[in-house]
């Protein structure tokens, strides 16, 4: 059986996890532009890996180890080119190096070629399944799962970390074993004692602790209460990945304009983000918004090539339907973290929406966004948005945690009144929930 998919949609973490749930036997093959690498497993564990990286070759690894030289490394690759042999005969019949030294060397090519797809946010994977895989994992059980704590902990950019715990944000990990890896390098003992969004407001370390034991089998989280939902999502997710605009839209090439715009309307209101605004986990939230980007490429595509125009510039289009085109673009941009881009359509917006709530409150977030994160703007700025937002939605608890994040930023004493005002608001919000639960814990100590 074969199946193709996206390490976008797969953080390489988790795809190992679960190849090892599943005990997977096999080849990967994996591909980033002009990387590829085929990986080889028996029952989840892993056998070899083949890689077209010129750094990854057995010689320049031996260069790494200081065995050899350059020159030994060219001349004896010139030859194992020539006579089709491996170079590490070639080396060992060159008197170059000793056997024990090839091993070192393979070793160390193995972790080096598996370590650095950790790094990877992109490419495309084929997994095929070969349950007559006779070849023997190369490390011990012990051994591979060290290597796994060691590329999560060192090398997995942080935001696939986040990524991959999203949809536990509420829940609290259940360590499965009598004893945590000390291979971590950190102190693990308190880590069930918090949610996960509390550990991802702790820093880096702790996060990536988590998500090192839940891959390699140590830790484990109960289940979302929304699981079938965000089971949903992601079908539908990875359906209109790649679909047919036309048919994401459900419209034939001779659609009319009133017949494109009805369509639209009818599809936005069916996967608009706010109809899981009753679902108070992120992972939904995440899921509904990368639907909505993907249905507003589609009417993008479609209004290119009906009306022989540019998507950025649909005519015959109400300012519905354009400020509804121009938030799902804003919130591209906002996940690219171009935020001065996402703030000039979420005022455009606001400006031809000013009833909708959505869109004074992403534009608050976005600005909250580019302060943190690029240093521009300032808290000043923000909280006159934010009152000016209040104005017109005195009830928005989205509006209220953005100004406690300001105040909490500013180091104010104020912050926990305005995330207890934002919880009054709705019982329901997990950012105002955590922030009070941050208090109370630091509060307790």
């Amino acid at each position: 059986m074969e199946e193709t998919f996206s390490l976008e949609h797969m953080p390489f973490p988790l795809l190992i996890k679960d190849i090892l749930d599943a005990r997977f036997s096999g080849i990967l093959f994996l591909s980033h532009d002009e990387v590829k690498k085929g990986l080889i497993f028996k029952e989840g564990l892993l056998c070899a890996i083949q890689s077209n990286r010129t750094e990854e070759l057995l010689g320049n690894i031996l260069v790494a180890l200081e065995i050899i030289g350059k020159e030994e490394n060219e001349q004896s690759l010139a030859q194992a080119r020539r006579e089709r042999s491996k170079q590490g005969i070639i080396l060992l019949e060159m008197g170059l190096v000793q056997p024990k030294q090839i091993t070192q060397a393979l070793r160390r090519q193995m972790e080096t070629r598996f370590l650095d797809l950790f790094t990877w946010e992109s490419g495309t994977i084929q997994q095929v399944e070969k349950p007559s895989i006779t070849k023997e994992p190369e490390l011990s059980r012990h051994d591979y799962f060290q290597l796994i704590r060691k590329g999560i902990m060192d090398l997995v950019p942080f935001s696939l970390v986040i990524d991959s715990l999203s949809s536990f944000a509420e829940s609290r990990p259940n360590i499965l074993a009598e004893q945590i890896p000390a291979d971590l390098g950190i102190d693990t003992e308190s880590l069930y004692e918090y949610t996960v969004s509390e550990l991802l407001l702790l820093g880096q370390d702790p996060a990536r602790a988590l998500l090192a034991l839940y891959c390699t089998g140590v830790a484990s989280f109960q289940e979302s209460k929304h699981k079938n939902l965000i089971d949903g999502l992601r079908s539908k997710l990875k359906q209109l990945k790649g679909q047919d605009p036309f048919d994401t839209l459900g419209v034939d090439r001779k659609i009319s304009e009133g017949g494109l715009k009805r369509a639209y309307i009818r599809i936005v209101k069916e996967h608009h983000p706010d109809t899981y605004a009753y679902a108070d986990d992120p992972e939904v939230k995440r899921l509904a918004n990368d639907i909505f980007m993907e249905i507003q490429r589609a009417y993008n595509t479609v209004v290119k090539t009906i009306e022989g125009k540019q998507a950025d510039e649909p005519s015959g289009i109400d300012e519905t339907l354009q400020a509804e085109l121009l938030y799902g673009k804003a919130m591209e941009h906002l996940k690219t973290k171009e935020y001065q881009k996402a703030l000039d359509m979420l005022r455009l917006c606001v400006k031809m929406r000013p009833e909708e709530r959505l869109f004074m409150e992403s534009y608050a977030r976005a600005m909250f966004l580019r302060f943190q994160n690029a240093g521009i703007g300032s808290p000043l700025e923000i909280k006159s948005s934010i009152r000016d937002g209040l104005q017109r939605f005195p009830q928005s608890d989205t509006l209220y945690v953005i100004w406690g994040w300001v105040l909490k930023k500013e180091g104010s004493k104020k912050a926990p009144e305005v995330f207890q005002k934002a919880y009054e608001i709705n019982k329901n919000n997990v950012d105002a929930q955590r922030e009070l639960r941050l208090y109370q814990i630091r509060e307790n100590r």
